[in-house]
């Protein structure tokens, strides 16, 4: 029996790992190719390669996100076979630290060197992989993540925790670490989704500018097309220089070449921003037109109300630390809406009740729930601007290497919230403390719950409501800023 659940949890991450795999080369990947900076040179300026080999740093990402992948969807498989009890306990606990610890490993290790190593590569030079000099670069890639372990090894711990493995403590600064990042991206969406409701001034495009900008961009086209053949025409047409004196100086100095080389990138990277500035405006006008029917003005309005709740959740927090505080358990993703929307769905008839017949429904627990999902999806509004930010604060302006530095950023964004989301989960199921205790001294506890293993996330709720309204603060002053000095512009 103990194989047979053994060889089930294998396959089942090879089956997750091999999945995603499939599914970012056919469709994740690619989005991300659009939403990336176009590459430098053209096509023909450039040294042809194969369509179908796919460049290292690209394996690389998609390996990375693809291991973070299964081995969150294992911890959470864990979690589920233990509230269904499923599998043997001994191998759901030695599961469970199996792939937290490759997961941590993941997350701390790997996607920081990948990111490293594909900043430091340089396209210049094919023979990057093969060269003499890898294990130089390899250890100029390390010197960061080193750095950032050893930075991350300096984050204060309470007493209590450092009586646990090194595997909690890892855990928990890491927590620290994401805790912080989490509120800072959902300050930045929660001021996003309501920046279009307070900004009410902002233009909308005409049709009439639309297909101005559609016909420049045409005009572009036709030239970059133009340009394009005559640099072809002249390359293929060119005389290969002989033996003579004469022949190698003319041959040399001839610079017309590249002369309508440079012009063709000039060409290029003004199409690219015009083809840019159209999508922004089909899609401006698309949102106004959506903002303005009833359902558009609902939602909006709506996710509008919830962000500036969620705000002011989050200073009512801090400045009455008392009040949230009150019992461990209620230190978490806390807001007025949250607890709202679990009061009503308390009346649901799908409410369990107690021996008496009275109804025994956990708001708490529930609001938490749903206030980490609505985080969740505050998350979700602000990537877009991260993931186009990462490659314009690196100035990287190939499609292919933009768009693994976006993926490796996924990556290390999903497992940092999984991580956020299994400690926040602790304090719905907590662990009897018996196991807390003693689970640094009886490893070989069968019944041990897998949330023992987690530190309690009592720890962290002041952090993310701080970072959230920094983040919040950050993101309105930017704004403020860019529309001062920039006027109305739309957001490429």
């Amino acid at each position: 029996m103990a194989a047979t659940d053994v060889f089930l949890v294998v396959a089942s991450g090879g089956f997750l790992f091999i999945s995603c795999r499939i599914f970012l080369q056919k469709k994740l990947y690619k989005d991300l190719q659009q939403l990336a900076p176009q590459d430098t040179l053209p096509g023909s300026a450039v040294t042809p390669q194969s369509s179908s080999t796919q460049p290292w740093h690209s394996t690389l990402a998609q390996t990375c996100f693809s291991l973070c992948f299964s081995e969150c969807s294992i911890l959470f498989c864990m979690l589920m076979c233990q509230g269904l009890d499923w599998l043997e306990p001994s191998i759901r606990l030695i599961s469970w630290r199996i792939t937290l610890f490759l997961l941590l490993f993941t997350i701390l290790l790997l996607v920081p060197m990948s990111f490293s190593l594909i900043l430091t590569y340089r396209p210049d030079n094919p023979g990057f992989v093969q060269s003499r000099a890898l294990p130089i670069r390899v250890a100029i890639a390390l010197a960061p993540v080193a750095l950032f372990i050893f930075a991350l090894s300096y984050i204060p711990l309470p007493a209590e925790l450092l009586l646990h493995n090194p595997l909690t403590a890892v855990t928990a600064r890491l927590v620290t670490l994401g805790t912080t990042v989490l509120g800072l991206l959902s300050g930045l969406g929660a001021v996003s989704g309501s920046w279009g409701v307070i900004n009410r001034s902002r233009s909308i495009p005409s049709a009439s500018s639309i297909a101005s900008a559609e016909t420049a961009l045409e005009r572009v086209k036709n030239d970059l097309r133009d340009r394009s053949r005559d640099l072809d025409d002249y390359a293929s047409s060119k005389p290969q220089p002989d033996g003579s004196w004469l022949s190698r100086m003319s041959f040399k100095r001839n610079g017309q070449q590249n002369s309508i080389q440079q012009e063709v990138i000039g060409l290029q990277a003004l199409e690219e921003q015009m083809s840019l500035r159209v999508v922004a405006l089909k899609r401006n006008r698309i949102s106004a037109e959506y903002a303005e029917s009833f359902t558009g003005k609902t939602i909006t309005w709506s996710w509008a109300v919830y962000c500036v709740c969620r705000v002011c959740s989050s200073a009512f927090n801090i400045l009455s630390p008392t009040v949230s505080n009150t019992s461990p358990s209620s230190a978490s993703y806390g807001d007025i809406v949250a607890h709202v929307l679990a009061w009503l769905f308390s009346f649901l008839p799908l409410s369990a009740t107690g021996d008496e017949g009275k109804p025994q429904f956990d708001i708490p627990s529930l609001s938490k729930q749903i206030s980490l999902s609505l985080v969740g999806v505050i998350i979700l509004c602000s990537l877009r601007l991260v993931l186009r930010g990462v490659t314009r604060a690196f100035h990287v302006t190939s499609r292919k290497t933009s768009a693994s530095l976006m993926l490796l950023t996924l990556a290390q964004l999903m497992g940092i919230y999984l991580l956020s989301t299994l400690v926040q989960l602790r304090t719905t199921f907590p662990p009897a403390v018996s196991t807390v205790i003693e689970e640094a001294q009886d490893a070989s506890d069968d019944s041990m719950n897998l949330f023992a293993t987690l530190p309690e996330y009592s720890l962290f709720g002041g952090l993310f409501d701080w970072s959230f309204l920094i983040g919040a603060v950050g993101c309105a002053l930017a704004r403020w800023a860019r529309r001062s000095f920039e006027g109305d512009d739309f957001e490429m």
